[in-house]
């Protein structure tokens, strides 16, 4: 009876013995590498939720377009997501081998994606040999026909408003290897639509007549630039209106409102006898 009793004690003993053991081990080489995945994880996931959020505050700043901040955080993801299963390997492994694999997948994502790096590189470059041209610069980029006044410049390209209105948002490594022209004397135009009444003239042309009153008006308020390219077209005539198109020259690369509203005064003021209707058209 002794004997039975003695046998299913150490029978409890290993039991206990093993569950320990088993114990140990876990935490020992289970419990840790598991809490340090769970720490690395949770370091990845808020460092690329502050990511996005920079990005989409970046966004709607008009610093970066919804395609570019879409083209960072994916470099950024993969990068990351590289880094961090090539040193999870290298915990477990210490294999140097790894380093050198890591090295060449972060040389692959960061020739896939030269374009980021390369005007992040120029913006910098632009800082360090102030290169960079202040806003309201009056800019010409002979080879990629724009021209036009600058109205930003970012970490990833520099904003041109073009001489028709357009905004023109050119790559920084565009800026610092394209041939760039400051431009100190740029003009642009006004163009406007109007009605007059036909003059009555003894002789001569009432269109040719209408030019000519329409460059003297203009030249001695000295409201264009060069009186003499002022062009007008007729676009619809009869013996009673006349309508024209006009374009007057400015200086500046977009015409100021002022001035817009100071040649429609002194047309409709001079021409008041012709009963005149004058609408600002759009360039096209």
């Amino acid at each position: 009876m002794s004997s039975n009793v003695t046998a299913q004690t150490l029978s409890v003993d290993n039991v206990t013995s093993f569950i320990n053991q088993a114990m140990i081990f876990v935490k020992a080489q289970l419990l840790t590498p598991l809490l340090q995945l769970l720490i690395v994880f949770v370091i990845v996931y808020l460092f690329l939720r502050a990511v996005k959020s920079l990005l989409l505050r970046l966004q709607k700043r008009d610093i970066v377009s919804s395609t570019l901040s879409e083209q960072i955080y994916r470099l950024v993801s993969l990068a990351t997501y590289a880094v961090t299963i090539i040193t999870l390997i290298y915990m477990f492994t210490s294999a140097r081998e790894v380093i050198y694999i890591l090295i060449v997948i972060l040389a692959v994502i960061l020739l896939s994606n030269w374009s980021i790096i390369a005007d992040v590189s120029a913006y910098y470059i632009m800082l360090a040999f102030k290169q960079s041209h202040r806003a309201a610069t009056l800019v010409e980029l002979p080879r990629l026909g724009i021209k036009g006044k600058i109205i930003g410049t970012g970490l990833f390209y520099t904003r041109i408003r073009t001489l028709s209105g357009k905004i023109a948002y050119v790559p920084n490594h565009v800026i610092v290897s394209e041939p760039i022209v400051q431009l100190t004397n740029v003009q642009s135009t006004v163009m406007l639509e109007i009605e007059v009444d036909t003059p009555r003239l003894e002789k001569g042309n009432p269109v040719e007549y209408l030019e000519r009153t329409i460059r003297s008006i203009l030249g001695e308020a000295r409201l264009a630039t060069r009186p003499q390219d002022v062009t007008v077209l007729v676009t619809s005539a009869d013996s009673n209106r006349i309508r024209l198109e006009i374009h007057v020259p400015v200086m500046g690369a977009e015409p100021r409102p002022a001035t817009i509203n100071s040649i429609i005064a002194e047309l409709i003021d001079e021409l008041g006898e012709l009963s005149p209707s004058i609408k600002l058209k759009p360039l096209a």
